[in-house]
C-alpha cells in the first residue's frame, strides 16, 4: 500500500518507520524544519511539502490535527486520516470542544471563558473556587495548562502568566476524581478499536514538576465499559453528523458516581497510539485505511495491557534555544527493536544510534502483557539494557496508573455494558 504521512514536529517519524517495516511504501513530509532529521539513518529524509495531487496514494495520514482544510481537500482525492477542519477546531478551540460535549449530552465541570487576565482574577476573587487553567484558541504552549491548589494559587499563577499569555483561556472548576481517556477510531458511522488510557503527565515522580504531556502510560482494549457508554459513546451521532473520520479521544474525570468531560484529542497521541499499535491484531496501515475508507475492521487485542515509560536526557523537558545536545550515545536499542520501542529525538550515524539534540526525548519502551505488572516489567527490562548518559525517567508510573485503574474498577467504571461496536 502507498501511504503519504505528514508530521508537524516529527512525532510520527516512528510510525513512518513501523509502516515501512510492515512492507508499505511510505513517503513523508514535516512542518517544522527543526525536526526534519528525526530518525535520520532509520527512515528516508522527508519531502519538502505534501503534494498537491495525492491520488496516487492509497492513504494519507496526518499525525496531528493541523492543516484541517488541506486534509479535507486531500480527502476528495483519496482516504485521509488524522486531520480535518472539524478535528482542528475541536482540539484547538477549547470552548468549542466543551460546547460540543454539552451538545452530545456529556456533563462538564462549570467553566468560564476569558480574554483578559485581570477579569479572570476578579472573577476568581468573587467565586473563591479551585480551578484549572486551560489555554484556548491559537495559544501555542499547551503545557501552560495548570491545576491549582486553591483560588489564591490560581490568582498567583495568573499574575505570573499575565506578561506571557496573549490568547483566550478557560477557567474550569476542579473536580476530584480519576482522570482517564477513552480513545477509539471513528469510520464515519461507528467506533472501532476502543481503548482506555491512564497517562501520567508530570515530569517528576510523585506527579510534580512541569507538564510534559506524557511521562508514561497504560493502555488496554476492553469491550464496551460503563466509562465508554457514559462518555465517548454519547458523541457517536454528533460525530457522524459532523462527517468526522479518524482517531478521537475523550479525556474525563470519573468520580464515584459521575463522569465529567474535560477535553478532546482528535489525533494520534504519543505514546498512547504506539501502545495501541502493539495491541491490535491487524496491520496498522490496513487498519488506518479501512477506518479512513468507512469500512469496519475486525480488530481485537493481542494482550490485555500495553505500557510505556518515557525516556529522555537533559535539557529535556526544556530544550535549549542556543545549542543542540546531539551525539549522546544511545546503546541498547537497535532497528530490529523498533516495533517495541517508540523513538523520537534519535538518529543513526555510522551504524550507531545517538541523540539528534532537538529536545532530548529519546522515546519509550513498549511492554505488553496480560497483567499491568507484566507490561511494566517488560519496560523495566528494556530500560536495564540501555546505556545512555544522564538518562532520566519516572520510576513510579506503574504504581500511579495501577492505583488509578483500581479506583476505576472499584467505582464500577470498567464494568462491561452492551454499547455497540466496542
Amino acid at each position: 500500500m502507498r501511504i503519504y504521512f505528514h508530521s508537524e514536529s516529527g512525532d510520527g517519524a516512528w510510525c513512518v518507520a513501523v509502516l515501512a517495516r510492515a512492507g508499505h511504501e511510505v513517503d513523508w513530509s514535516i512542518d517544522k524544519e527543526k525536526y526534519a532529521d528525526a530518525l535520520r539513518g532509520i527512515i528516508p529524509p522527508p519531502k519538502s511539502d505534501p503534494p498537491d495531487d495525492v491520488s496516487p496514494y492509497d492513504l494519507v495520514v496526518f499525525d496531528t490535527c493541523c492543516h484541517g482544510d488541506m486534509a479535507d481537500e486531500m480527502r476528495k482525492q483519496t482516504p485521509v486520516i488524522g486531520s480535518s477542519a472539524f478535528a482542528e477546531r475541536l482540539e484547538l478551540d477549547r470552548l468549542a470542544g466543551i460546547e460540543f460535549m454539552e451538545k452530545c449530552g456529556i456533563k462538564v465541570p462549570p467553566y468560564e471563558s476569558f480574554d483578559d487576565v485581570g477579569k479572570a482574577i476578579k472573577w476568581l476573587r468573587k467565586r473563591n473556587t479551585r480551578c484549572v487553567f486551560k489555554p484556548n484558541g491559537a495559544v501555542e504552549d499547551k503545557a501552560t495548562t495548570y491545576v491549582s491548589k486553591s483560588a489564591d494559587d490560581m490568582i498567583d499563577y495568573l499574575g505570573k502568566l499575565a506578561t506571557k499569555s496573549k490568547g483566550d483561556f478557560l477557567l474550569q472548576e476542579f473536580v476530584q476524581g480519576t482522570e482517564v481517556s477513552t480513545n477509539a477510531w471513528f469510520n464515519g458511522t461507528d467506533f472501532y478499536a476502543l481503548d482506555h488510557t491512564l497517562e501520567e503527565k508530570k515530569f517528576l515522580a510523585g506527579g510534580i514538576g512541569p507538564n510534559t504531556g506524557c511521562s508514561g502510560n497504560l493502555v488496554w482494549m476492553p469491550s464496551a465499559t460503563k466509562l465508554y457508554q457514559q462518555g465517548l459513546f454519547r458523541a457517536r451521532e454528533e460525530l457522524a453528523a459532523a462527517g468526522f473520520v479518524g482517531p478521537i479521544d475523550l479525556n474525563v474525570i470519573a468520580t464515584e458516581g459521575e463522569l465529567f468531560g474535560l477535553e478532546w484529542t482528535p489525533r494520534f497521541g504519543y505514546e498512547g497510539t504506539c501502545n495501541m499499535m502493539k495491541l491490535i491484531n491487524i496491520d496498522f496501515g490496513e487498519f488506518l485505511c479501512m477506518i479512513a475508507s468507512g469500512e469496519a475492521p475486525n480488530v481485537s487485542s493481542r494482550y490485555a495491557f500495553a505500557a510505556s515509560v518515557r525516556l529522555s536526557v537533559p535539557p529535556y523537558p526544556n530544550p535549549s534555544k542556543r545549542e543542540k545536545y546531539e551525539g549522546t550515545p544511545v546503546k541498547g536499542i537497535d532497528e530490529d527493536m523498533i516495533e517495541s520501542f517508540y523513538l523520537s529525538d534519535v538518529q543513526v550515524v555510522d551504524g550507531e544510534m545517538v541523540t539528534l539534540g532537538t529536545d532530548g526525548l529519546i522515546g519509550a519502551p513498549i511492554g505488553c502483557s496480560d497483567s499491568i505488572k507484566g507490561a511494566f516489567d517488560e519496560c523495566e527490562e528494556a530500560i536495564k539494557r540501555l546505556e545512555i548518559p544522564d538518562l532520566q525517567y519516572r520510576n513510579d508510573i506503574e504504581k500511579c496508573v495501577t492505583k488509578r485503574y483500581n479506583e476505576l474498577e472499584r467505582n464500577g467504571w470498567l464494568r462491561k455494558t452492551n454499547a455497540a461496536n466496542a
